[in-house]
């Protein structure tokens, strides 16, 4: 299971859908709609299926495999960089 390392907040902007990831150490990442959608699903404890089922919901012209992809590539550079932790 993937989470939101400790003291990690995301805001949303709900007008642009645009997002803002910043991590404790004053780190600031920009997000694009799907991955401030992703990751508010995340932050509110959901799961990666669920933040995978709601990128489906709000955006069903996309394949469902090319926002899993997506998803999994914005995970792993998180991972990667200490924001996004396994449990």
């Amino acid at each position: 299971m993937l989470t939101l390392a400790t003291g990690v907040q995301i805001l949303a902007d709900p007008t642009t859908g645009l997002g803002t990831l910043i991590t404790p150490d004053s780190g600031v990442w920009t997000l694009n709609p799907s991955a401030a959608v992703a990751l508010t699903a995340l932050a509110q404890g959901g799961t990666v299926a669920g933040a995978e089922e709601e990128l489906v919901r709000r955006w069903p012209d996309v394949p469902a495999t090319r926002l899993r992809v997506d998803l999994d590539k914005l995970l792993g550079e998180l991972q990667a960089a200490g924001v996004v932790t396994s449990r």
